[in-house]
């Protein structure tokens, strides 16, 4: 039996491509200061993808929002997963596939991303009583629903197109908004009754409640790269 010493493990042969692997952990501070800052800044869709895009342990700190326990995780950006693209019909492409593996097996996610600034609910009629999902949050979630049901019709196609084992059925993160919206004690009601409405099938994050779960700690040790003992 081997021995390797930490950092010169070998990359299991039986894990996604290596391009995507994030190392578990918390996300260094600096990244979540400067990812704090930029939304302080109001930042807009586009500046917050392009930085998660740069830090994508950012984006993977939601398995933090699941009881799932982290040995590895993985991030894919905007993958054409669906490339029947026609004149009445476009192609599907996520803004991020991600998954994560436990002592249970792999565990896989679709996250579409809205801007910070954009409003998880509108309010109208009189004295704006009447309260429904904003056209931004509806198109989301119809966007994540045609991902999902892609992507368990054709699970075999993804597990061997991107190299993703044991690739099922996924759960959807919208992440889009901030806390501020939520000070509304209604609105923050209503957002949490969807999120068990929804059984975890998909799930509806603000940008604070990413930045937050960076400093969660991850529910089981860090077995990749960790120094620890294996078999050649």
């Amino acid at each position: 039996m081997r021995i390797y010493k930490a950092g010169d493990l070998p990359y299991p042969s039986d894990w996604p491509p290596q391009e995507y692997f994030v190392r578990p952990g918390q996300v260094a501070n600096a990244v979540s200061e400067a990812f704090g800052n930029l939304l302080r800044n109001g930042a807009g869709e586009t500046e917050a993808d392009q930085f998660i895009r740069s830090n994508p342990a950012l984006l993977g700190q939601c398995l933090n929002f699941t009881n799932f326990g982290h040995h590895g995780m993985w991030v894919l950006p905007q993958k054409l997963i669906d490339p029947g693209a026609s004149r009445k019909r476009r192609g599907l492409k996520p803004d991020y596939v991600f998954g994560g593996k436990s002592s249970d097996g792999f565990f896989w996610c679709v996250a579409e991303l809205k801007g910070p600034q954009d409003k998880i609910f509108k309010r109208s009629g009189a004295e704006g009583r009447t309260i429904s999902l904003s056209s931004v949050v509806n198109e989301g979630v119809c966007q994540l629903l045609q991902y999902i049901e892609y992507c368990s019709a054709q699970q075999a196609y993804i597990r061997d197109h991107f190299g993703l084992p044991s690739f099922r059925e996924p759960i959807g993160f919208l992440v889009v908004g901030r806390d501020a919206e939520m000070e509304d004690e209604q609105l923050q009601e209503l957002k949490s009754a969807w999120n068990k409405m929804a059984g975890g099938r998909i799930q509806i994050r603000t940008y604070d409640a990413l930045l937050r779960s960076t400093s969660s700690s991850w529910t089981s040790e860090e077995q990749a790269f960790s120094g620890a003992k294996r078999s050649p």
